[in-house]
């Protein structure tokens, strides 16, 4: 049975990962339906044992950076995760283009790690962001190694337009992910923001089991046919030694 005042709790941080950098009691209480005083009780105790933050000018509250702690206590369980970090250093500073590293998690990609070339104007915390496993490359080409159970679904959700390239049709996405499992890596190609191209490739470790995949990603236009395969390669020589196969 769900304990109802931790339901209210976990509620409320869910709310404060939202969106906004920031929240008042009025407008977390009308946002949950719940109670003002409940809601004022719930944040003093977060508060208190430092899992909140209060601004005291505008008595507005954020998450605190406990949650980061816990993130990277999180991270600490994913073997492949520093080692990705420095394969996709290198990689990233050796074509220029953005690298990420990303597991599943539930129905959705999970980024645990972003490279970044000098200078750039994309460079960004990637850390706990999450993104569709449908429309991405990271999220297809680990989705194409899921068993045909959890595929079916998966698919058996509506599949929302991103843009005008997103596979939308579950018999047309079955059989992409049939294509990319053929070939061993996933094409983004605008399908879950529009300019934007990546290629990606799944993690496995030494016994076969998905750990995660990796991708590049830039513009669509330093994209040709022919870089494409060539980023691939580089992928899945980088996959091997991340799951520890090489």
């Amino acid at each position: 049975m769900l304990q109802k005042s931790l339901v209210k709790a976990l509620q409320i941080i869910e709310c404060l990962c939202a969106d906004k950098e920031d929240y008042g009691i009025s407008e977390i209480s009308k946002r949950l339906n719940l109670n003002k005083s409940n809601v004022y009780d719930i944040m003093a105790t977060f508060e208190h044992f430092g899992y909140v933050k209060k601004n005291v000018k505008n008595r507005r509250y954020s998450l605190s950076l406990r949650f980061l702690e816990i993130a990277h206590k999180v991270g600490a369980q994913f073997t492949c995760q520093a080692k990705a970090r420095e394969v996709i250093n290198k990689i990233s500073s050796a074509i220029g283009e953005v690298v990420y590293f990303g597991i599943p998690n539930g129905d959705k990609v999970m980024y645990l790690e972003g490279a970044f070339p000098r200078n750039s104007i994309s460079a960004k915390p990637v850390i706990g962001m999450t993104a569709p496993l449908t429309c991405t490359g990271i999220g297809k080409a680990m989705l194409a190694n899921y068993s045909d159970a959890d595929v079916s679904r998966v698919l058996a959700k509506p599949l929302v337009a991103y843009t005008d390239n997103t596979i939308t049709d579950p018999v047309l996405l079955k059989e992409e992910l049939r294509r990319i499992k053929q070939r061993g890596f996933s094409v983004d190609n605008m399908e879950h923001e529009f300019g934007i191209k990546c290629v990606a490739v799944p993690v496995f470790d030494i016994e076969n089991h998905l750990k995660g995949a990796l991708s590049i990603t830039g513009p669509s236009l330093r994209f040709p046919d022919e870089l494409v395969l060539k980023y691939a390669q580089i992928l899945k020589n980088a996959a091997n030694i991340i799951g520890g196969r090489a």
